[in-house]
């Protein structure tokens, strides 16, 4: 019989210590021992909320119960397993349901009678009642600290926090919210500006560039004037700012004045919506539309295209963004559809090599490796700075080859699929030229899941004049 022991810690600090998880590792194994269990897997969340059940390890642990491969679901105390009376029940239940018994090594239940499962309602419920109850209790002591102009969150750009929580002006970075201030009052939009600081000496806290949202954020804070604003209120003279309360208020109208609010009566269909994948970056093309009217009849033209956003916020490329035609696109599909050939043969070394394999089976080598760490770490051949190291440094690789894969899933290997890509291409060739745009998008919507572009010739002006493409492949569903 195997023990899932679920293991969990609600704070960075409980974590960085380890102390909480080795009390109750210890202390479970020892429970373990007493009632004669040799097998045991060990689950650990490490600091994690018992509000909800969306934690990593537990959704493992459940799936291994359904698995049947844990019998006994052991805990320290029920309210590392949850603080919910809501969820309690539910996992009781899941775990009536695949015959797995609840055990706790320091209180007493019996699930098995209504007294039993009153009893356990009883305990979650005050576990809830506490949780809860922290959670204000900490709310009022943030908004206590700031109505003492005690900073409780990171110092914003342009300041920092001394021992007593107050907040001063930094040197260097406050020169940089200034200079950031200046360039707004020129008339720089907040694109231009990320730009712009992008170019000076000034760097970000975090990361290597500057980003739009970062700039607002900042531009928008209380802090500028020496205000501090906590949920909806504002604590004012809690530092020293960098402008008057006044000025600080008409700095937000001239922002506020420059957003462009346009009421547009947006009617277009776009054809290929997220169906365009960049040559570039591999990443979506966006919709875009222009309107204008043709000066040798007056009549108002609306054309749609496709943008990589990603390009575009990417200054770091040395050519312009990707932009094609909806008509271009239109016009290469056809000639793809036309001109493409099935051919089953080739199918099978495609299948014969797939990358996805090789992804998968080192997934599956990390997942192992990672249940070493644990079991390594429950006998204490690690320590718990070793174990936390480890087991990110893994879940990195893990999460990468995760986002690989994700990426193949366009790919096609099944010699099945071969008959059904030649049923939806049938399908176009018959019917695609003499659909309505609506029809059109109903089409490719419900077909393809993304169509891959190949530049043929580059554009030599901005935009999309005089570039040639073609459709280099068309990935169906």
């Amino acid at each position: 019989m195997t023990v899932g022991i679920y293991i969990r810690v609600s704070t960075e600090e409980q974590v960085q210590e380890g102390y909480s998880i080795s009390a109750q590792r210890e202390r479970l194994k020892a429970f373990c021992i007493a009632q004669n269990w040799n097998e045991h897997k060990f689950y650990v969340d490490e600091g994690i909320s018992g509000r909800s059940t969306n934690r990593p390890q537990f959704k493992k642990l459940m799936k291994d119960v359904e698995a049947g491969h844990i019998k006994v679901l052991l805990v320290y105390r029920l309210d590392r397993l949850t603080r919910s009376v809501r969820d309690l029940h539910k996992i009781l239940d899941h775990l009536e349901k695949y015959d797995c018994v609840f055990r706790s090594a320091t209180e007493i239940y019996d699930t098995s009678t209504a007294m039993g499962r009153m009893f356990i309602t009883i305990v979650a419920a005050i576990a809830e009642w506490e949780s809860a109850n922290l959670g204000e209790r900490v709310r009022m002591g943030q908004i206590e600290k700031a109505h003492q102009k005690e900073w409780a969150a990171l110092a914003p750009y342009g300041f920092y926090k001394d021992d007593k929580h107050k907040l001063h002006q930094h040197k260097e970075e406050i020169e940089a919210v200034k200079l950031m201030v200046q360039k707004v009052r020129e008339g720089f939009s907040f694109r231009q500006l990320s730009i712009y600081m992008d170019s000076t000496k000034y760097k970000p806290r975090r990361g290597y560039k500057w980003h739009i949202r970062t700039l607002m954020d900042l531009m928008h804070n209380p802090a500028l004037y020496g205000a501090m604003r906590w949920r909806d209120e504002i604590v004012e003279d809690t530092h020293k700012g960098i402008m008057s309360k006044e000025e600080f208020e008409q700095f937000q109208k001239i922002i506020e004045s420059r957003q462009n609010y346009k009421k547009r009566n947006v009617n277009s269909v776009f054809i290929y919506q997220m169906k365009i994948v960049c040559p570039d970056c591999r990443n979506r093309c966006s919709s875009e539309r222009s309107v204008w009217k043709r000066k040798k009849d007056d009549q108002q033209v609306e054309k749609n295209a496709y943008r990589c956003q990603v390009c575009a916020l990417n200054k770091n490329y040395s050519t312009p963004a990707f932009r094609i035609r909806e008509a271009d696109i239109d016009e290469a599909l056809i000639i793809y559809m036309n001109d493409l050939l099935l051919e089953p043969s080739s199918t099978r070394i495609m299948k014969d090599t797939n990358p996805g394999d090789e992804l998968i089976a080192e997934m599956k080598r990390i997942e192992n490796q990672r249940e070493k760490y644990q079991r390594a770490w429950a006998s204490d051949l690690i320590t718990d700075d070793e174990f936390k190291n480890r087991m990110n440094e893994s879940r990195i690789r893990y999460v990468e080859l995760k986002a690989e894969l994700e990426k193949l899933k366009g790919v096609r290997y099944d010699e099945k699929d071969i008959e059904k890509d030649k049923e939806n291409a049938k399908l176009f060739k018959d019917n695609f030229t003499a659909l309505t745009p609506e029809e059109k998008r109903s089409f490719v919507q419900t077909f393809i899941e993304g169509i891959e572009i190949e530049i043929v010739e580059r554009t030599k002006a901005k935009g999309f004049r005089n570039q040639k493409i073609k459709v280099a492949d068309v990935h169906f569903y």
